[in-house]
């Protein structure tokens, strides 16, 4: 009997109010890829920068919470979140880039949630 690779999945939920208050020009220049800093730069509307901002920290943190131990160290500047056509997020890291990765990030008023699920390729 087969059995199928079960989902591991990572969960990351941030205050705004909080990070906003850590939110400086080093905590970008640890979490934001090349890519992702470029677009950040390009957003004018403080709110929506400090939600880019907390939404890619929540993802980056449930997508280690989802691996739970890495075999190298990571660092949030080699994975990013990009957008596919509908605006939906897409990860990519250069760690087990042959892994299945799936990500969503919602946002309220006070809340950043970040939800991953991976598939550990063979």
């Amino acid at each position: 009997m087969h059995l199928k690779t079960q989902p591991k999945i990572g969960i990351d939920l941030v205050e705004l109010d909080d990070f906003a208050e850590r939110l400086d020009e080093r905590l970008l220049n640890r979490l934001l890829s090349e890519t992702e800093r470029m677009r950040y730069d390009r957003i004018t509307h403080p709110r929506r920068k400090l939600e880019y901002a907390a939404g890619r920290f929540a993802a980056k943190e449930a997508y280690t919470k989802a691996y739970r131990q890495f075999d190298q160290p990571l660092n949030f500047t080699d994975v990013t979140i990009s957008e596919d056509e509908m605006g939906a997020p897409i990860l990519s890291s250069a760690y087990r880039k042959t892994d299945q990765i799936e990500v969503s990030i919602s946002h309220t008023r006070h809340y950043v949630i970040a939800i991953v699920s991976l598939i550990k390729a063979p």
